[in-house]
């Protein structure tokens, strides 16, 4: 299946691994990085160490457990008002708006807006050089404060990179250091993920300091930035902002997913460091699902958005599908993982194929499994 998903132009390559209980019991490459039919293809095939923008699945891998481990602390609770930790965010009727409500997506603020064009504007006048910089976040973060509301909060639930950039700034915030370096501290070191980490922008603009690219899967060819992005963030705020962000950012690679799922699970049992069980529970459980309602608190059930409802995984599995081809899957009462990293967007965004294929791929996944 994963080579018809090349041959039939889904993606120029992935990489699937399944985990169960803990342990990795497949993995398999396919294709390319790149679709340059000039590089060798020795260099340029799919490896399993290759390295990818995983998008939105940052929210879930970063953003979300540094969030439960400062309510585990004691410096959050979830059905605190964001009001309280950020000043000026009570403004429009944003007074009621709950850490709670972030997380499950029923804050009421926007879908998504784009602040990188606004930003894009300021860069050509009077602040050029704010691109990527402290100023572009701050700008994002006051334009966040300052925006108005959709719906009521809590009456509907509409997926919001807006409410997931807010929660990287609550991590800051309240951890009192950079979001990508709480990251490491508290999540991608303990847990041995080490290839994993945010592409920090700004370092290489001062610095100089790039990314090795051969070991990344490129994404779109981006009309405004004027290049085949790779090693450097896809998602066009998260890019303004510097390439750290709560809504994306995150490069990682199908083991160190893999890693994390399985630590996860283990949380779910009681059984690890990183989370207690309670959290865990209160993370993939407590809001009713229904057609239009598929988010827990920061992980995604299958549902119509996703396309995961003919995939062949329980009302218990929880998980989230990136934009840029990535996704992870969890079956916790199974113990099993299925991570599948691929770079469809590359070279352009156009290609939707990754939705029929995604769910079949899964289905024959657990078809398998149950064999075994």
């Amino acid at each position: 299946m994963l080579k018809k998903g090349v041959d039939d132009g889904v993606f120029p390559g992935a990489v699937l691994l399944v985990g169960r209980d803990g342990r990795a019991i497949f993995s398999e490459t396919v294709g390319t990085r790149t679709v340059d039919a000039d590089e060798a293809e020795t260099q340029n095939r799919m490896e399993f160490d290759t390295v990818f923008d995983i998008a939105s699945l940052t929210t879930l891998v970063v953003t979300v457990p540094l969030i439960m481990k400062l309510v585990e602390a004691g410096q959050l609770a979830l059905q605190d008002k964001v009001a309280r930790y950020i000043d000026g965010f009570s403004v429009f009727g944003k007074s009621s708006i709950t850490i709670a409500h972030l997380l499950t997506h029923t804050s009421g603020l926007p879908a998504w807006h784009p602040y990188y064009e606004e930003l894009l504007k300021a860069n050509a006048g009077a602040r050029m050089g704010v691109l990527t910089s402290k100023g572009a976040r701050d700008y994002i973060y006051t334009a966040i404060k300052r925006c108005k509301l959709e719906f009521e909060p809590g009456s509907t639930q509409m997926y919001s990179d807006v409410g997931n950039i807010l929660l990287g700034y609550l991590v800051e915030l309240l951890s009192g250091m950079p979001l990508d370096r709480c990251a490491r501290q508290y999540l991608l070191h303990p847990l041995g993920m080490r290839n994993s980490s945010f592409i920090d922008l700004a370092m290489i603009k001062r610095r100089g300091i790039h990314p090795v690219r051969n070991l990344i899967a490129p994404t779109e060819n981006c009309a405004w930035r004027g290049r085949v992005l790779c090693g450097e963030v896809h998602d066009d705020n998260a890019w303004a902002m510097g390439g750290i962000a709560g809504h994306s950012g995150l490069f990682s690679t199908a083991g160190d997913l893999h890693l994390f799922a399985a630590e996860m699970l283990r949380a779910a049992q009681g059984s690890s460091r990183l989370l207690s069980r309670d959290s865990v529970k209160m993370l993939w459980s407590g809001v009713e699902r229904s057609d239009s309602v598929t988010w827990q608190h920061g992980w995604d059930t299958p549902g119509k958005e996703n396309n995961m409802l003919a995939s062949g995984l329980s009302a218990q599995a929880v998980g989230a599908c990136a934009f840029t081809g990535c996704s992870l899957w969890l079956e916790p009462e199974k113990h099993v993982d299925i991570v599948l990293m691929s770079n469809r967007i590359h070279p352009n965004r156009s290609n939707k194929k990754i939705r029929t294929f995604r769910p079949q791929l899964h289905e024959a996944v657990l078809e398998a499994l149950g064999k075994l």
